[in-house]
C-alpha cells in the first residue's frame, strides 16, 4: 500500500521514523516532503516550492492511505486533506483517509464522511493489518 502522512513540519523527523518502519513492513510511503530542508520564506524559494507542490499533489493522488496528524495549527496539511477528499469523491474505494489525534474534529471538512477518526497511529496500523507491536511509535503530540 502507498501511505501519505500530512502533519506540521515539527513532526518531520517522527514521520521519517514511521516511514522507515513501514518500509520494513513492505509498505511505500509517499510523504517525500519530510526529506526537504526548510523552504520558508516560500516566495524566496519559488522554483523549489513549485516543484515540491507538484510532487506532493501527484503523491496524494497516488495514495492509498492518507493519515493526517491533527494539530491546533497548520495550513498545508489541510490542503493535502482536501486533495484526498476530492479523490475519495471520485474513487471512494481507492483511498482511506484517517485523522488521528486530539484536534481531529475542529473544522467542517474534518467531519467529511470519508474520514475515519482515531486517537493513535497504532489504531491506524491495526485497522490496516500492520503489526506494530515491535515498534515504539514516536509521540505525535
Amino acid at each position: 500500500m502507498k501511505w501519505y502522512f500530512a502533519s506540521r513540519v515539527r513532526h518531520q523527523n517522527k514521520i521519517i521514523e514511521i516511514t522507515e518502519f513501514l518500509k520494513h513492513k513492505g509498505q511505500d510511503v509517499l510523504s517525500n516532503w519530510v526529506y526537504e530542508s526548510a523552504l520558508k520564506p516560500y516566495h524566496e524559494n519559488i522554483d523549489k516550492v513549485q516543484k515540491l507542490a507538484t510532487e506532493v499533489t501527484a503523491s496524494l493522488l497516488a495514495t492509498d492511505i492518507f493519515v493526517l496528524v491533527s494539530d491546533p495549527e497548520g495550513t498545508d496539511m489541510f490542503i493535502e486533506l482536501g486533495v484526498c477528499l476530492a479523490k475519495s469523491t471520485t474513487s471512494p474505494r481507492d483511498i482511506k483517509i484517517y485523522i488521528i489525534g486530539e484536534y481531529s474534529k475542529r473544522s467542517l471538512m474534518q467531519l467529511h464522511p470519508s474520514i475515519t477518526h482515531l486517537k493513535t497511529l497504532r489504531e491506524v496500523f491495526e485497522r490496516e493489518g500492520i503489526d506494530s507491536s515491535d515498534f515504539i511509535i514516536p509521540s505525535l503530540d
